[in-house]
């Protein structure tokens, strides 16, 4: 896994080294092993150079000097820089040496290469993997720019007048200079709406994240434009195997197969869900022992924890476990190493705990596996449910309904997760009492509603944006059929948050993560089906569970659904709520443009009292200042509420105990 960079320069502007090489040095912490620049020119070589590609190395596959980048053919018909596994790099190799293409090393970046120069952008759609990469085509005289099926590796880009420029994260942008930093007005809105920045949109103006299953084409005269070459909602027509738990189950075994490709260290992610177990399971008899697994346990937080278990699950599978004990101190100490890394505000807490498991996972490992996507393909969140649920309480009258929501509005507001939160999500389920299901999705998983999202904007209109981003999936995937809301999900939280999530902070610490579920063959197959087929009234998954039977335990598969969130609710008027005041005082609101300090204290004050529960806003508001104010200034304010005893990561091993 890797870290890229660079420029293109258009009408002839150069391109300076230094800008490219600034930018490459900001994401050493992606690639630490090694990093290049190379400076390109269009026709004659002795000109300036108009483009730079610049790339930091993680070596997970060849290891050799062969295999590293911005890497071209013998006769420089083109350059890579490239982030990211193919999974059929094999198949994709045999295929092109049929075609007389000879091959110089082992890695799947060579692969990637050659299939460009062979195909062009008809290769992408022939890629199993995650990736983000920049192809200069000098036989074309243009760049290409393109992301995964899915969006598992990001990759932002800024279009101005004279060049285009393009990084893995948004923080290497501003490395090259005159960049303008501008907040995105519409970004800003969508954030306190969801949570996170989805694409293509930026915090800045002036930045877009290219969308998951696109590219983009460059030409130096100034032309640029973006296509889809992946389009879910076509994916969606197969017909149903014969079998699905059956064909599930082997396309699972598949895809974990096709993701042990490493000549580094690798292991898995083990939280005790029914995800985590199958990947597990079936990657024993691949990969030589001992398989080190990963599972964190918060005792604090007990309805989360599922450490038992992983336990359980690594004494009878023979791994090497190491359990995470984290307490609620270790997740807030936490914030600096996560917001700091963070290019954009972000509200997603469990960022957090991924954080501290990705850096414990990186003394044994460099490659780890992991359950993402499990829960979006087979429907294992509440939110089809809640679904089910609105369209049941739009049968009942109109008084008995607002009787109702009158009634919970009286009862206080409870902080934290499990049953505690069952008022809440109540409220949200009258609330949301619309007939279309974009709206009603919308308003489920709202952090803020749309009178609150002008905290950051006073006296400006919310124009219903994040509704219009979830309308606009459901109108792509209205003619597909299968499991549209799931559909939905893949292609928006999934993409933009979770993603996201894991994506910045394992490479934080350099670890790459992989994620079986996301093969397109087993999306494809599982969104196809009925969204009857994965989820009842009571409870999800029911076709992988089904698929699973006699692989995982019952005990595992008969367990409630335990995500993990950080109870911010709780710690904003308990052991957070100094850091909480002076990240998001009068002071420091006042210092974004048009803030209002008056909502954010009625929120806090009403917290506090438990006349609401306005956790998820507290944070996501607390997210936004905290990336505002800058790296510095939170790093010294933080030093201020936590003393210097931080509390110690203990490793349990399975051969201790």
């Amino acid at each position: 896994m890797c870290g890229i960079a660079g420029a293109l320069g258009f009408d002839g502007s150069p391109v300076r080294p230094a800008a490219i090489r600034a930018m490459t040095d900001a994401l050493t912490h992606r690639g630490p092993d090694e990093g290049a620049v190379r400076m390109l020119s269009v026709g004659d070589r002795h000109r300036p150079p108009v483009v730079g590609l610049g790339h930091r190395r993680l070596r997970v596959v060849d290891l050799t000097p062969a295999a590293a980048q911005p890497m071209t053919d013998g006769a420089e018909r083109g350059w890579l820089s490239y982030n990211g596994e193919l999974y059929n790099a094999p198949e994709l190799r045999a295929e092109l040496r049929g075609r007389g293409v000879a091959f110089r090393s082992r890695s799947d970046t060579e692969v990637v290469l050659q299939a460009l120069l062979t195909w062009g952008t008809e290769a992408l759609p022939r890629f199993n993997g995650m990736f983000a990469l920049a192809f200069w085509d000098a036989l074309r005289n243009r760049l290409l720019l393109a992301r995964d099926r899915f969006g598992e590796k990001p990759l932002y880009y800024a279009h101005r007048r004279d060049r285009l420029l393009f990084a893995s994260e948004l923080g290497a942008l501003p490395c090259h200079g005159g960049l303008s930093l501008s907040l995105d007005d519409e970004a800003v809105e969508i954030y306190l709406a969801l949570g996170y920045v989805p694409a293509p949109w930026s915090i800045y103006r002036e930045v877009r994240k290219l969308p998951h299953g696109a590219f983009l084409l460059a030409e130096p005269g100034g032309t640029v434009r973006i296509e889809r070459y992946y389009r879910l909602e076509e994916r969606l027509e197969r017909g149903a195997p014969s079998d699905p738990a059956q064909a599930v189950r082997a396309a699972l075994a598949a895809a974990v197969g096709r993701r042990l490709q490493a000549d580094v260290p690798l292991g898995a992610f083990l939280s005790g869900g029914i995800d985590s177990t199958a990947i597990v399971t079936l990657m024993g008899p691949m990969v030589s022992p001992p398989l080190h697994t990963y599972s964190m346990a918060v005792p604090e937080l007990g309805y989360f924890d599922e450490s038992s278990r992983a336990r359980a699950t690594s004494r009878r599978l023979g791994t090497e476990h190491h359990q995470i004990d984290i307490d609620a101190r270790r997740l807030q100490e936490e914030i600096p190493t996560v917001f700091d890394r963070l290019d954009e505000p972000f509200a997603d807490s469990s960022a957090l705990a991924t954080s501290i498991v990705a850096r414990e996972a990186r003394r044994d490992l460099t490659v780890a596996l992991s359950g993402d996507g499990g829960d979006e393909i087979f429907g294992g969140y509440r939110l089809l449910r809640a679904l089910s649920a609105h369209r049941l309480l739009r049968r009942l009258p109109a008084r008995p309904r607002k009787l109702l929501a009158g009634m919970l509005r009286l009862l206080p507001s409870r902080h934290g997760g499990g049953a505690a939160g069952l008022v809440q999500k109540a409220r949200k389920l009258l609330d949301g009492l619309t007939p279309e299901l974009a709206a009603q999705h919308a308003a489920w998983i709202a952090i803020c509603d749309r009178s609150a999202r002008t905290l950051l904007r006073p006296g400006a209109a919310d124009h219903g944006l994040a509704e219009g981003v979830i309308e606009e999936r459901y109108r792509r995937f209205a003619g597909s059929g299968g499991a549209r809301t799931l559909a939905v999900e893949v292609d928006l939280p999934l993409a933009d948050d979770m993603l996201v999530k894991v994506d910045r902070t394992s490479m934080r610490h350099a670890l790459e993560v992989r994620a079986p579920f996301l093969d397109p063959d087993l999306v494809e197959m599982a969104l196809s089906l009925p969204e009857s087929a994965h989820v009842s009234a009571l409870s999800g998954k029911r076709l992988l569970r089904h698929a699973l039977h006699g692989l995982v335990p019952e005990a595992i598969l008969r367990a409630p659904k335990r995500g993990f969130e950080v109870p911010v609710g709780h710690w904003m008027t308990g052991p957070l709520a100094g850091l909480y005041r002076d990240v998001t005082d009068s002071r420091a609101l006042r210092g974004l443009p048009g803030a209002d300090p008056a909502t954010a204290a009625r929120w806090f004050a009403e917290h506090g009292a438990r006349r609401a529960d306005h956790g998820r806003a507290l944070w996501a508001l607390f997210a936004f200042c905290w990336w505002f104010r800058g790296p510095r200034a939170r790093h010294a304010r933080a030093a201020q509420f936590l003393d210097d005893s931080s509390s110690e990561v203990t490793v349990f091993r399975r051969s201790e105990g």
